[in-house]
C-alpha cells in the first residue's frame, strides 16, 4: 500500500461480539500497483499489506514488465458465517495490475444471526483487471457483498463477477439463506452505475423470465475506457456478433456492461472468451490469460 494512502485502513479489526469472536475471521488486504521509477522499462510493481487470512501468493510478470499479475489467496479456503473480508486496491497512473484467484471463492452455510460480508474497494488512475474465479454460494449462506470502483480520467478496467448458487453436482440447491450484492462504478466522481442483486433461498427470481430463467449461475462483465475513448455502436455491434450469448449495453460513454446466463462450465468459458475480445480495445493488449486459468 502506498505510504500516503490510509484509505479505510486500520491495524485492528472491527470489534466483534463475544458470540462470534471464536468462530469468525476478519481479514484485510491492501494492494498498490505503481510504476517502478528505477526500472529502465515501464514496469508495474506491487506493494501490499495484509491483516488476517488474506494474502498475495505471488506477483508474476508473464507479459513483460507490465502488467503485474497478482494472485490473492484466502488460506481458510472458504468464508464462514460472521467472517468479514476487505480488499483495497489502488492502481496508480501509468500502472497496470491484474488480480485473480487460484480457485473458486466459497461462501459457507451459517446460522441466521451470522452474516458474512465482503468489501472490494478499487481506486483507478491506471489500468486494472479484476478477474477472480467463480464464487459459489452454498445452501444456508448469508452474504453481503459490496464492490465499489472509482475511476479517474486515465483509469481503464476490465472486471467481472461470476456467481454460482448451490452445489448442484452434489444435489444441493440454494434453498435457504440470502445473498445481497451491490456493484457501484463512479467515473470522475459521478455514480454512473449501481447494480443491486438480492436473492433468497428458493427465490422466485431463479425461475422468473425476468430473473435467472431457470439458471443457477450468472455473470456480469464490465469494461471501462480511459477518458480519451468512448464506446461506439459499431464496436458493440461487432462484439455482439462475436459474443452472441452475452447481453451488451453501453451505460456510459466509457462503460460497457455484459450479462450472461449459462451452465457453470459453459459460463466460465464464455466469460473468458468475452474478456479476450475486450482486452485489445479496452486496454490495448492482446489476451494473455493468467496461467492459473489453465489448471
Amino acid at each position: 500500500m502506498h505510504p500516503g494512502d490510509q484509505r479505510h485502513w486500520s491495524s485492528d479489526p472491527a470489534p466483534q461480539s463475544a458470540e462470534s469472536t471464536l468462530a469468525s475471521w476478519a481479514a484485510r488486504l491492501a494492494l498498490d500497483f505503481n510504476l517502478d521509477p528505477n526500472h529502465p522499462d515501464v514496469k508495474t510493481r506491487l506493494s501490499h499489506q495484509h491483516l488476517g487470512p488474506l494474502r498475495i501468493q505471488k506477483a508474476l510478470y508473464p507479459e513483460g514488465p507490465s502488467p503485474c499479475h497478482a494472485i490473492i489467496v484466502h488460506p481458510p479456503g472458504g468464508i464462514a458465517g460472521g467472517d468479514r473480508l476487505e480488499v483495497l486496491i489502488n492502481s496508480r497512473r501509468g500502472s497496470h495490475g491484474l488480480v485473480t484467484t487460484p480457485s473458486a471463492a466459497k461462501w459457507y452455510g451459517a446460522e441466521a444471526s451470522l452474516e458474512a460480508s465482503q468489501l472490494i474497494d478499487i481506486d483507478l488512475q491506471g489500468a486494472f483487471e479484476w478477474l477472480p474465479q467463480e464464487t459459489i454460494i452454498f445452501n444456508r449462506a448469508r452474504v453481503r457483498s459490496d464492490l465499489l470502483v472509482r475511476v479517474g480520467e486515465q483509469g481503464a478496467m476490465l472486471g467481472w463477477d461470476h456467481l454460482i448458487f448451490g452445489r448442484h453436482a452434489s444435489d444441493e440447491s440454494f434453498a435457504e439463506g440470502h445473498f445481497r450484492q451491490s456493484l457501484k462504478i463512479e467515473i470522475d466522481e459521478q455514480l454512473v452505475w449501481h447494480d443491486r442483486l438480492a436473492l433468497s433461498g428458493q427465490d422466485a427470481l431463479f425461475a422468473s423470465p425476468v430473473g435467472l430463467r431457470g439458471h443457477y449461475a450468472c455473470a456480469t462483465l464490465w469494461a471501462i475506457l480511459p477518458a480519451t475513448k468512448i464506446w461506439d455502436e459499431a464496436t458493440v455491434l461487432a462484439l455482439r456478433e462475436q459474443s452472441q450469448q452475452m447481453a451488451w449495453t453501453i451505460l456510459h460513454p466509457r462503460l460497457l456492461v455484459g450479462r450472461l446466463l449459462a451452465e457453470p462450465l459453459e459460463l466460465k468459458l464464455l466469460l473468458q472468451r468475452a474478456w479476450g475480445l475486450l482486452r485489445p480495445t479496452a486496454l490495448g493488449l492482446p489476451a494473455v490469460a493468467p496461467r492459473l486459468w489453465a489448471t
